[in-house]
């Protein structure tokens, strides 16, 4: 079949059309296909930035958890004596100077020991349970049992409690007083504000000099209001007063610094 020259015209310019056609749509299907996984990844983005705006926005709700946490862990660690007092022989002699002071005795010698890491335990009551088999016979309702388990929960939390370790400074005192100012300043230690733990108590003489007057024959005057008193016999003088060895120690944490927690 012959094309004259009209006709190759003609197929010229429909041919022209076609590649510009084919020209177009290319890009545009390749385009349209791009398009739709730029839209996937922003949709992610935006998820990913969502989550970001979540977490953000309850920041401010954890800082305030963190200072309230902080907050109740310093006035918790008052009790504690502070560190860099437990270290020093004239502050600890201070603290118990004023006692001394209050309840009328003297301290005649105080020693230092040596400072360690030791579990802070807690003082519990160990319950044995004797009755368990009778009380299961006459529980029939199920409320002896909680009754019971009421009655030693305080106990059983305790014994389940993790130990936490403080640190440990121990002191040998030597003190002296009439048996009511000894008593007194024992007394005043076991209500002192600060994490301190009476080891053990020794007295020279635990009769305050009634034994000794009564052995050489002599008897002490009535003391008044826990006042020291004396008696002569002979070259020597009884007086109603006793040493007295104590071991105690004193329990102190390292403060812990305040989180910071501003964003920066």
């Amino acid at each position: 079949m012959k094309f004259n020259y009209r006709d190759k015209i003609i197929a010229g310019v429909l041919l022209a059309i076609v590649i510009l056609l084919v020209g177009f749509f290319v890009p545009v299907k390749n385009m349209s296909k791009q398009n739709k996984a730029d839209k996937k990844t922003l949709a992610e983005k935006q998820e990913i930035k969502s989550d970001y705006e979540a977490k953000i926005s309850k920041i401010p709700s954890i800082q305030e958890s963190i200072h309230s946490l902080y907050s109740e862990a310093s006035e918790a660690t008052k009790i504690f004596v502070p560190l860099d007092e437990v270290r020093s022989q004239i502050k600890v002699d201070n603290y118990m100077q004023k006692y001394a002071d209050e309840c009328k005795i003297k301290i005649k010698d105080l020693q230092l020991g040596s400072s360690t890491v030791a579990p802070l335990n807690y003082y519990f009551t160990t319950s044995s349970d004797t009755f368990s088999t009778l009380r299961n016979q006459a529980d029939v309702n199920g409320n002896l049992k909680k009754e019971y388990d009421a009655s030693i929960a305080e106990s059983t939390a305790l014994s389940q409690r993790s130990k936490e370790n403080v640190i440990k400074t121990q002191y040998a005192m030597k003190i002296s007083g009439t048996q009511e100012g000894v008593w007194k300043y024992l007394e005043a230690m076991k209500n002192f504000d600060k994490a301190v733990v009476i080891n053990s108590v020794t007295l020279s003489d635990y009769t305050f000099g009634k034994n000794a007057a009564k052995n050489a024959g002599v008897e002490l005057p009535e003391s008044k209001d826990g006042e020291e008193v004396s008696v002569q016999a002979g070259d020597k003088v009884i007086k109603n007063t006793s040493d007295a060895q104590i071991v105690l120690s004193l329990y102190s944490v390292i403060e812990m610094e305040e989180p910071d927690v501003e964003m920066k």
